[in-house]
């Protein structure tokens, strides 16, 4: 796999014997694209013999072997850069060892980038530590994905989730809080509404739930500095409650209503199912710890996901992907793949699921006037992997050539 660094202020040229263009990921043949300050300014159709020569011997082409197809880099929509997936704890004792941490980050970075994944949405943690990432990203200290950043999420004294940001005790606490995240330099403020999934227990979820006036007041100090609000609720409950504050995104969703999702596409409020944290506690070494009643009650919450994902897709929710990377069990950059291959199993086409991966993931991040689509316009933030990911999802695995502009 090879990464391209693409300069704002050098020209380059890009032939594809296939391409996924525009929104609807459009196959076409011979496809030349002209890049200038990391955006596409011309996408066309030439046979590769027919290409000029100045094109040809020009420093910045790069002609893509036949076999491959050129789409937009993977974006995952959820992720937490400052756990590993591996050992939570251990994990955060390495917040206290700065060189160890930064070690990590940067090797995960890496991974994604090799993975094909072009941008990534961090849902918080209490020390900030993915802003800062995103700093040295984007001061290209970090060679990695674009990150939208959260910071510190907000929850409610008691409630789950003192590793994902800070607390209040008072709602009378919260613009102030709000408004200190905002002066950070986020990118989004995420809210922890719910408690989590019990494996034990069917439907049962633990935690404080949000109260919603204080969950609208989060809402309303987001909206004064302009940033949409990212809403962890695991419960059909904490789902209600996140779409009567009006929030932007849904994420996890476990046990939503057939009436919650009726409204998630009324108010066209994005929804990340999050499928595969809870599949994988029956992979590997999790599965082998796992009593019998816990593996049917894990089964019948991914079974019961994955249906209502199909449900969702129907009544037009916009569907994103997002994997919870750094959860137990959920490796950062290789499950990106492995969460758009549940959706598969949605009977979702595949057409479908790389939308959701590409095209909507682009406006949850806030980022659909800059990345997601092959055409002008846009950054030729792209990704060339061998086959068609349009036959098989399983092709985005074999990924050749990363576009990554600066």
């Amino acid at each position: 796999m090879q990464t391209v660094s693409l300069k704002l202020y050098s020209d380059y040229y890009i032939w594809a014997p296939l391409a996924l263009t525009g929104c609807d990921l459009l196959p076409e043949k011979n496809i030349l694209l002209e890049v200038k300050k990391n955006r596409i300014v011309s996408c066309q159709m030439v046979q590769k013999d027919l290409l000029p020569s100045y094109i040809k011997v020009h420093p910045g082409f790069y002609p893509l072997e036949e076999g491959t197809t050129l789409l937009p880099a993977l974006i995952d929509a959820h992720i937490h850069l400052a756990l590993d997936g591996k050992n939570f704890n251990r994990a955060r004792a390495m917040w206290k060892d700065s060189n160890a941490l930064q070690t990590r980050i940067k090797h995960n970075l890496s991974e994604m980038i090799n993975s094909g994944i072009g941008a990534v949405r961090d849902g918080g943690d209490s020390l900030a530590i993915n802003l800062e990432a995103k700093r040295m990203v984007d001061s290209e200290q970090y060679s990695g994905p674009r990150i939208v950043a959260v910071g510190q999420a907000i929850r409610v004294k008691g409630g789950y989730g003192s590793f994902l940001g800070l607390d209040y005790e008072c709602r009378t606490d919260i613009p102030a809080l709000v408004e200190r995240i905002w002066a950070s330099g986020v990118d989004q403020i995420k809210v922890v509404i719910s408690g989590v999934v019990s494996f034990i227990e069917y439907g049962s979820v633990k935690g404080l739930l949000m109260p919603l006036d204080d969950l609208c007041s989060v809402v309303a100090g987001a909206r004064k500095y302009g940033l949409k609000v990212m809403a962890h609720a695991s419960s059909a409950a904490a789902v209600d409650l996140a779409l009567k504050a009006g929030v932007d995104s849904i994420e996890h969703g476990y046990f939503v209503s057939a009436d919650g999702l009726k409204a998630m596409a009324e108010k066209h409020v994005a929804w990340i199912p999050t499928i595969i944290p809870v599949a994988a506690q029956l992979r590997g070494d999790l599965f082998a710890i796992r009593t019998p009643l816990e593996t049917e009650v894990i089964s019948t919450i991914c079974k019961e996901q994955i249906e209502k994902l199909k449900c969702a897709f129907e009544l037009g929710v916009p569907l994103g992907v997002g994997t919870d990377s750094g959860a137990g069990g959920v490796s950062h950059a290789c499950n990106l793949v492995e969460e758009m291959l549940l959706y598969k199993t949605g009977f979702l086409d595949n057409r479908t699921v790389l939308k959701a991966a590409t095209v909507t993931n682009a406006g949850i991040l806030g980022l659909e006037k800059e990345i997601g689509i092959l055409e002008p316009g846009y950054k030729a933030a792209l990704i060339a992997v061998r086959g068609n990911p349009l036959d098989n999802l399983e092709d985005l695995k074999e990924v050749d050539t990363h576009f990554l502009p600066s």
